[in-house]
């Protein structure tokens, strides 16, 4: 019989928690997204993928690094009741004061772009989601390694969003009702977890010391340059061609790189699992730390290899039951993005470098992304439209798995 101590059994329960979670975000989607498709058309479904582009963007920022940097000090302190509540308070205010800096940012975009402005109120109930995002404190919950409140909260949250979208949005009139009812299920999920952390936890928000504030704003700056810099990479690049391009090409390219990151997201559980493990273990025991990453590498891109095959073999057949009926020209769009998921070993090494308090590295790596794809992007869309759009993502994803591996050879050699 296999011995399992308690630590494996946590990480174990952990994962199948995340899981349980990632499966429900397969499902809904493959509820969802027919439905928004056959009811809204794939239009109004571009325009619904460029709003959501536009947010992802404040999201990020309001993300600010903390669901790695605060699981980190969450991981080390969770035995101390008043330190979670000075790190719980202070993450939230950071986040708190940086919703109110994105949805100026917001504002002014509405004032100074046409395309933008004409459906200001679209953008604006997409918002909604920023705050529940900035209250929903997931790195708390993986900090004490307490998944399953995770998978409990985005369930309730997601189902409920599910059934009220399929009851009421029945028209195209209806698209505005998609970002509110998912923004309004957001904000009531953050709350409610809040609460909870305070009952169940004994861990309360209280007002944050200015030299708390300020470190945490210090400490989770590399990596949030680093996450704002892959949005430069990966939905900005819906943003910009949602400026260049109408709400039906939109459509197609969106649906494509959804279905891309819904697959890649496959990973997410067991890098969340094994976050505040890993990170303990390099602390402890260095040697055995990297020949536990260098297993988990090789097992990672194999599993990376296999997706992407099978994606690849069954790009049409993903669309059709996606999407509810044949769309060729994201079909085609799929199967370039297959490809890129042969690169897409950046949630993991980005994850050791966050271990090893390399955030400045991280920073190297997404910024020379960006700078590679802001050359490129234009060009590509205003000669070779969505086509040539993919063939860049392919391009930027294969310079980032390039640096991602070169500022962590020593996973090789050690």
């Amino acid at each position: 019989m296999i011995s399992i101590n308690s630590q494996q059994k946590t990480i174990l329960s952990n994962m199948f928690a995340l899981f349980t979670l990632q499966g429900l975000q397969y499902l809904i989607p493959l509820i969802l997204l027919p439905y928004l498709v056959h009811t809204l058309g794939i239009a109004y479904f571009g325009l619904l993928s460029f709003a959501t582009a536009t947010i992802a963007f404040f999201r990020s920022t309001v993300a600010y690094g903390f669901d790695f940097t605060g699981t980190k000090q969450i991981a080390l302190q969770k035995e101390d009741k008043s330190a979670l509540s000075d790190i719980l308070s202070s993450i939230l205010m950071v986040k708190l004061l940086l919703v109110g800096i994105t949805l100026f940012i917001l504002i002014i975009l509405i004032f100074s772009l046409e395309k933008i402005s004409i459906e200001s109120t679209l953008f604006l109930y997409t918002f909604l989601v920023v705050l529940g995002d900035a209250l929903f404190p997931t790195w708390f919950f993986q900090g004490v390694e307490k998944m399953k409140f995770i998978t409990l909260f985005k369930t309730l949250q997601r189902v409920i969003s599910l059934v009220l979208i399929l009851l009421f949005v029945t028209t195209q009139e209806d698209y505005l009702l998609v970002p509110l009812i998912e923004g309004f299920l957001a904000i009531l999920a953050g709350l409610g977890s809040l609460l909870y952390i305070k009952k169940a936890f004994n861990v309360g928000f209280k007002i944050p010391q200015k030299t708390n504030i300020i470190f945490q704003i210090k400490n989770s700056w590399h990596l949030f340059l680093s996450q704002i810099a892959v949005h430069f990479y990966t939905t900005m690049n819906i943003f910009v061609l949602g400026l260049m391009a109408d709400n039906t090409t939109v459509g197609y390219y969106a649906l494509a790189y959804k279905l891309f990151s819904v697959i890649q997201e496959l990973f997410s559980p067991v890098t969340k699992a094994i976050f505040p493990f890993l990170s303990k273990k390099y602390l402890e025991h260095k040697t055995d730390y990297y020949k536990l990453i260098k297993k988990i590498s090789l097992w990672y891109l194999l599993a990376l290899a296999i997706i992407a095959f099978l994606t690849y073999l069954f790009a049409s057949d993903i669309v059709n039951l996606v999407s509810g009926k044949p769309i060729e020209q994201t079909a085609s769009l799929l199967k370039i993005f297959s490809v890129s998921l042969l690169f897409a070993i950046g949630p993991l090494y980005s994850l050791l470098l966050i271990i090893k308090s390399d955030n400045k590295k991280l920073s190297i790596i997404t910024f020379r992304c960006m700078i590679l794809n802001s050359i490129l992007l234009y060009p590509s869309i205003y000669y070779f439209g969505i086509v040539g759009l993919s063939y860049h993502f392919l391009i930027v994803q294969l310079y980032h798995a390039y640096l991602q591996i070169k500022f962590n050879k020593e996973v090789w050699i050690k």
